[in-house]
């Protein structure tokens, strides 16, 4: 066996924790693809700016534009994320959370509370 230490010990406690976020019925179930979007734009939005699909399709560079095109409007479907259109020009279309994204993210941040006190 292995010898881990706290921080891994840790951080395995979490992904533990958080594994069961696609076993409740709440929550849609996302892929590992949709997981990295979701905290990529999280990281985003929760610093108060603004994202574009546009910046988002070309911010991966393991991923073409399409399949976070696809993977957007999946995210869309589940009701993870919205799409808000630009004032002036409607052709810019930002993405921005929803509150069962607000949720998610919620649901993460008790599972790294309860990762700490066990």
């Amino acid at each position: 066996m292995l010898a881990i230490n706290n921080e891994a010990l840790l951080y395995i406690n979490f992904l533990k924790l958080s594994q069961s976020f696609n076993d409740c019925a709440q929550y849609p179930s996302i892929d590992a693809t949709e997981e990295r979007l979701l905290d990529y734009l999280a990281s985003i939005w929760y610093s108060g700016i603004k994202i574009t699909v546009e910046d988002t399709a070309h911010a991966f560079a393991d991923f073409s534009a399409s399949t976070i095109y696809r993977r957007l409007k999946t995210l869309r479907n589940k009701g993870l994320i919205n799409l808000d259109i630009d004032k002036v020009d409607n052709r810019i279309k930002y993405i921005v959370p929803t509150d069962l994204t607000d949720s998610y993210f919620s649901f993460l941040g008790q599972c790294v509370s309860q990762a700490i006190k066990s």
